[in-house]
């Protein structure tokens, strides 16, 4: 989905609202992709060596620090449409490598149990309170400094 979004947020009219949006959806999609990746490391790597497996795969996203000055650089010589493009087939790489080459071990805690039973095993609650939680810290330290002015102040 986010590789669909990526893309059609691309050959939009203007580089405001499809990219934008578009961009934000994608970021869900490549954060459960690199969570994937993750789980997949951990399952298939041997128990001794695990965390050097892990370690290969954080130093992989090394090269996609600096993502602003790569989406400038793609920007100014080829065009905005085209950061969307390659983010979205970026996405669809993963996606369709994990689709056909990941098969993950069946869950020992979930053995046995019906689909109902395991998803009545889920703390909605507590994922619903950490992920907005989450979101209001990260919008206090996106806004946090700037100066808004308030009509309805006295002074």
């Amino acid at each position: 989905m986010s590789s669909s979004v990526c893309i059609t947020g691309s050959i939009g009219k203007s580089i405001t609202d499809p990219l934008i949006g578009g961009m934000s959806i994608a970021g869900v999609g490549a954060g459960i992709s690199e969570l994937t990746a993750l789980a997949a490391t951990s399952e298939l790597a041997p128990t001794a060596k695990r965390g050097k497996y892990v370690a290969v795969l954080i130093f992989t996203i090394i090269p996609f620090c600096p993502s602003v000055l790569w989406g400038q650089l793609i920007a100014s010589h080829a065009g905005w449409r085209w950061c969307g493009l390659l983010c979205g087939l970026w996405i669809a790489i993963g996606f369709f490598m994990t689709l056909f080459f990941y098969f993950p071990p069946p869950r020992v805690n979930s053995m046995g149990l019906t689909r109902r039973e395991i998803i009545a095993q889920i703390d909605f609650v507590g994922g619903f309170l950490s992920i907005s939680g989450m979101i209001l810290f990260m919008a206090g330290m996106q806004w946090g400094g700037y100066q808004a002015r308030f009509p309805s102040h006295p002074w």
